[in-house]
C-alpha cells in the first residue's frame, strides 16, 4: 500500500525516478604520431569525462602511449537513478588531452558529446607543451 501511494505521489508531482546504466567513460583508443607519422611513445593521454547541466568533471583517466603510440581506455558504466524533472539527468561528454615534452599540447576541450571520437588519431607538432586544463570555462567552448 505504501509503495502504491509513493508511486501515485511521484506520478502526480512529475517526479518519476528510474534506474539507468550510464556510460561514464566509453571504450576508446588513441594513436599519437608526429608530423612525419612516426608513433610517439610515452605521451601522456588523458580522457576526461564531464557531464551537464552542472558543468561537472566526473573523472579523468590517464596513461602513457605505447611504443606504437597507442593508448586505450575501458568502457566504464554505472547504475544511477534519474528523474523526468528538469535537470533530473546527467548528459555525459568526453574530451582528449595529449601532452608530450617538446610538442604542443593537443586538447579537444570542451566539445559536445556528439563531437567525441572513440577512435582518435592525433598528430603532435613540435613546440611548447602545457598541462591539460583542469576545468572548463563554459561547456561547448574551447579554452
Amino acid at each position: 500500500m505504501k509503495l502504491l501511494m509513493l508511486t501515485i505521489a511521484l506520478l502526480l508531482s512529475d517526479c518519476v525516478v528510474y534506474p539507468i546504466n550510464k556510460t561514464l567513460q566509453p571504450e576508446a583508443e588513441i594513436l599519437v604520431t608526429d608530423v612525419e607519422e612516426k608513433p610517439i611513445q610515452d605521451a601522456w593521454v588523458t580522457l576526461i569525462s564531464s557531464s551537464y547541466p552542472y558543468d561537472l568533471k566526473q573523472m579523468r583517466r590517464g596513461g602513457k602511449t605505447s611504443d606504437r603510440g597507442e593508448a586505450s581506455f575501458p568502457n566504464i558504466k554505472e547504475w544511477r537513478t534519474e528523474s523526468l524533472m528538469i535537470h533530473g539527468s546527467n548528459v555525459f561528454f568526453w574530451n582528449w588531452c595529449v601532452v608530450k615534452a617538446g610538442f604542443e599540447t593537443h586538447s579537444t576541450m570542451w566539445s559536445s558529446g556528439d563531437d567525441f571520437q572513440p577512435q582518435y588519431d592525433v598528430i603532435l607538432t613540435p613546440g611548447e607543451s602545457t598541462p591539460c586544463p583542469e576545468e572548463p570555462t563554459k561547456i561547448g567552448r574551447r579554452l
